[in-house]
């Protein structure tokens, strides 16, 4: 059943800033529990944490991720006769 809690638990974080901050803000293992137990999930902090990456490995790519990965920005510029080129174009 903790796995169960671990994975509803990191889906609700993924979309949920504010849980996703009370998470975050967990110094202890013991505050973990307490701040989840106050939620009402039952897991552990390695379930909670393993269950979270695997919620965040199959979120889709955002497009600003996309872009910076894709070498982010494209600025475009003009030439002498006033057709628009990319500017890191020679």
């Amino acid at each position: 059943m903790s796995i169960d809690g671990a994975k509803a638990l990191a889906a609700k974080v993924l979309t949920d800033e504010a849980l996703a901050k009370q998470i975050n803000d967990a110094k202890t293992e013991a505050e973990f529990d307490a701040i989840v137990a106050k939620l009402g999930y039952t897991c552990k902090a390695d379930e909670f944490k393993a269950a979270f990456k695997e919620a965040q490995d199959k979120q889709p790519i955002s497009d600003d991720q996309l872009d910076q990965a894709a070498g982010g920005l494209s600025i475009v510029g003009m030439d002498e006769d006033g057709q628009k080129y990319p500017y890191w174009m020679p």
